[in-house]
């Protein structure tokens, strides 16, 4: 277990905590455009997760899903603290939904933008990372030379984000062992079935806001509208012109959203 004292965090702003977590393969960077307005009315917590970015990377860690969570609740404790609104992107969001179930008394609310919940299969851009063989092989090439293709995936309009991208994300890549390292998260990472996420989003209670983009090519949105099927507290935003980082492509309406929601959802300390 990575000791949360050596994760990677940046905290910024007075106010009611908000922990924000990134997606798989990227960093807290990925909320450099969100930072410093939601920070004017909450306290913002962005972590790298382990195996990410500025955080630890070993590669004998536990990344599965149960594991991460663990150290999650781990890093909450470590920070002090007790009840947060959490969320976040992609496998971030995925992890706060879990987190929200398991330990409903530390979340006030969530913030969900495409998370990685209602999967049936690794997204085809991470796949090849979980095979036996080629999957080593995979993670030697995966250098930053390769973040503009991926870029291209993840932005619905990849052209004018992607020097910033490549250059917020691309220190980790340069490290093969970290890279190694993200194959083995995707590897320890489960799909779990359906159902089971169905019964999970059946027993929150907590207000949600859910934000997805009409052009994802990582999720297809389609599982956007599943998640507000099962989730009906929750709040849909289908977000046009926009990818699969909604709080990289479309900042400012992402930040309207999330503080009219909070605003709506917690109370000020």
């Amino acid at each position: 277990m990575i000791h949360p004292r050596n994760w990677y965090v940046e905290i910024a702003g007075q106010g009611p905590d908000l922990v924000l977590l990134h997606g798989l393969g990227a960093s807290s960077f990925s909320w450099r455009h969100n930072r410093a307005a939601l920070a004017r009315h909450f306290r913002v917590i962005t972590p790298d997760l382990p195996g990410h970015g500025r955080s630890p990377a070993p590669l004998d860690a536990d990344y599965r899903t149960e594991a991460l969570v663990r150290g999650l609740v781990d890093f909450l404790d470590w920070q002090g603290l007790e009840t947060v609104a959490l969320g976040g992107n992609s496998l971030g969001g995925g992890l706060s939904l879990v987190l929200a179930g398991e330990q409903p008394a530390r979340v006030a609310a969530l913030v969900l933008l495409a998370p990685a919940a209602a999967l049936t299969r690794m997204p085809y851009a991470f796949w090849p990372l979980r095979l036996p063989v080629l999957g080593y092989a995979v993670a030697a090439l995966l250098g930053p030379w390769l973040l503009p293709w991926f870029m291209r995936l993840v932005y619905h309009h990849p052209a004018r984000l992607i020097p910033e991208a490549v250059a917020g994300y691309a220190p980790p890549y340069r490290d093969l062992r970290r890279r190694l390292a993200l194959r083995r998260v995707c590897r320890d990472l489960e799909i779990r079935p359906l159902n089971e996420i169905a019964a999970l989003l059946r027993g929150l209670a907590q207000p949600a806001s859910l934000i997805w983009g009409e052009r994802d090519r990582i999720l297809d949105p389609a599982q956007g509208h599943w998640l507000a099927a099962h989730l009906p507290q929750a709040e849909f935003h289908l977000l046009p012109e926009v990818g699969h980082a909604p709080q990289e492509e479309a900042p400012e309406l992402v930040n309207k959203i999330i503080i009219d929601f909070l605003g709506r959802s917690i109370k000020n300390k």
